[in-house]
């Protein structure tokens, strides 16, 4: 079998991802070691159910069910070939006999079936109802988005001080404290979580000259922020999930369902008309922040030169759209704003700090 490996864990009772380490006491035992301490678990036993899903292999034991995630593609496979030949728990085939064992139940699921067609609905009426939501709720799935995924990235601490400095200068979104990492890596590429979490990469910063075009992408994403287009984004995205997993009474799994596809939202890409929305909205708070709006047309135009040598997947345009209509509409709007003022010199000296840390 295998040695001691290390493992996401959740703990049946809180949404957050914890360190476990798992191994093999027997063919037919795992041990789980959570905190120091250790519960063995019988993979023939009718609480223990695996399945493969969401490019990770997770395991359930228990009620209120704990899960493990396995993600290290040998280990899967090696996890997966022992289950198929000794295991029957299934999750496929758990849910199975639970549905029909009793009338009652087997109408039920019927009923599920005949909804789960209309899944391909969900998604339009999750946007809508995210907008219903109380502004707590973008905090709460924020955090949890961001305890998964900070883990995978490489942040710069020290940057991201300094783009915090730079950013809590500005007055971007007014529901939300925005909080601003920098994150080490060659995308031309920033994305917002819900709540107020903005990561911003060494890709796109570096390739800055001027405060006005960091301010302007602090806005674009602040605005995100602030007007829930990424919570919208991640409720449509992740709205048939959920809705599945509350038709199968799988509960544990929406408790696995932010980890497992927090990697994805990185690049939670937006309508053209969110975007547009953000260019704008983000581009009167400059004003109002006594800025000078232009700063918007220069990163769409920076972006714009920098996306030629990008592969795709790469870019900021990627999950951000770019049009020529986006960047006539900009030019636009500068001239509406017609806001010209005086350098900031505090700012100026914030984006002079935070480029002498590269």
């Amino acid at each position: 079998m295998t040695g001691p490996i290390n493992v996401t864990f959740y703990d049946g009772l809180s949404s957050l991802p914890k360190e476990a380490r798992v191994q093999w006491i027997s063919m037919e035992l795992l041990e789980v070691e959570y905190e120091g301490v250790r519960n063995n678990w019988p993979i023939k036993d009718p609480r223990f159910s695996w399945e493969a899903t969401g490019g990770a292999l997770r395991l359930s034991f228990g009620m209120p069910p704990q899960v493990v995630i396995i993600k290290d593609e040998a280990v899967k496979r090696h996890f997966m070939e022992h289950f198929q030949r000794t295991a029957k728990h299934r999750k496929a085939d758990a849910t199975v006999p639970l549905l029909f064992s009793r009338p009652v139940l087997f109408l039920l699921s019927l009923i599920a079936v005949g909804i789960a067609a209309y899944v391909w609905m969900m998604p339009l009426l999750a946007g809508w109802m995210a907008t219903l939501l109380p502004v707590d709720a973008d905090r709460r799935i924020g955090e949890a988005y961001w305890s998964s995924m900070a883990p995978t990235l490489q942040l710069d601490t020290a940057r991201s001080a300094a783009l915090q400095r730079f950013g809590d200068r500005l007055e971007l979104a007014p529901d939300f404290t925005l909080k601003y990492h920098v994150a080490v890596d060659d995308q031309v590429n920033a994305f917002a979580l819900p709540g107020g979490h903005i990561v911003v990469y060494t890709g796109i910063l570096d390739r800055m000259k001027e405060p006005g075009e960091l301010a302007a992408l602090l806005a674009h994403e602040g605005t995100h922020v602030q007007l829930r287009h990424s919570m919208r984004g991640i409720m449509r995205e992740l709205s048939g999930a959920v809705f599945l997993s509350l038709i199968i009474g799988d509960v544990g799994s929406l408790m696995t369902i932010v980890a497992e596809r927090a990697d994805d939202l990185r690049g939670l890409s937006y309508t053209r008309g969110l975007e547009s929305e953000a260019d704008a909205v983000g581009m009167e708070r400059m004003t109002a922040d006594g800025l000078d709006p232009q700063g918007m047309l220069k990163l769409l135009q920076l972006l714009e030169r920098e996306a030629q040598d990008m592969p795709e997947g790469l870019s900021f345009l990627s999950s951000h759209p770019l049009t020529t209509e986006r960047i006539a509409a900009a030019q636009e709007k500068a001239k509406a704003l017609g806001h010209a003022p005086s350098p900031d010199a505090e700012l100026e000296r914030l984006f002079v700090a935070l480029k002498a840390e590269e």
